[in-house]
């Protein structure tokens, strides 16, 4: 009778926690800089998916965790989706209805997280990337800040492959 009972409380304690899961974060996009200096972002869900949003945040100090009054935002949203895409970080398409908050540029000692919405009730997984910016200025010819790291722009969508 013991058993049973561990067993059921066991069951009911994993549903609980499983079933109240957020979608995980993947490593679904990069950012690196244009020929131009400025910042550039690539999105790639997986497959055909599509996300419903995407907003980035900037404020003082190595990772933005909450909010600050010199915070450098946009959010974003298309009824259309956002899938497959590559646009300067601080001048997505305009069809999006984007919302900026703040500086539109990169800001020494700031840390930015750009992070998707989901699509639809049970999207399993948000696209993410964050970095400061002197790792994006730390960047070489070709590469690319994602997944925490610098990488080649192929070794990027090897990650992409990987986690799809």
């Amino acid at each position: 009778m013991r058993r049973t009972g561990f067993a059921v409380v066991g069951v009911l304690a994993g549903g609980v926690l499983l079933g109240g899961c957020s979608p995980a974060m993947l490593s679904l996009a990069a950012v690196s800089l244009g020929e131009d200096g400025e910042p550039v972002v690539t999105v790639r869900p997986c497959g055909d998916d599509r996300v419903d949003s995407l907003t980035l945040d900037g404020i003082p100090g190595e990772r933005p965790v909450s909010y600050d009054p010199h915070r450098t935002a946009w959010q974003a949203r298309s009824d259309a989706g956002i899938g497959d895409v590559t646009f300067p970080l601080f001048a997505p398409p305009r069809s999006w209805g984007v919302r900026p908050q703040g500086a539109q540029r990169l800001t020494p000692g700031y840390g930015y997280w750009l992070e998707s919405g989901p699509t639809g009730g049970g999207f399993p997984y948000r696209v993410v990337v964050s970095f400061t910016t002197e790792e994006l200025a730390g960047l070489g010819p070709g590469e690319v800040w994602a997944d925490g790291r610098a990488m080649s722009r192929g070794e990027f969508e090897e990650l992409v492959g990987d986690v799809c």
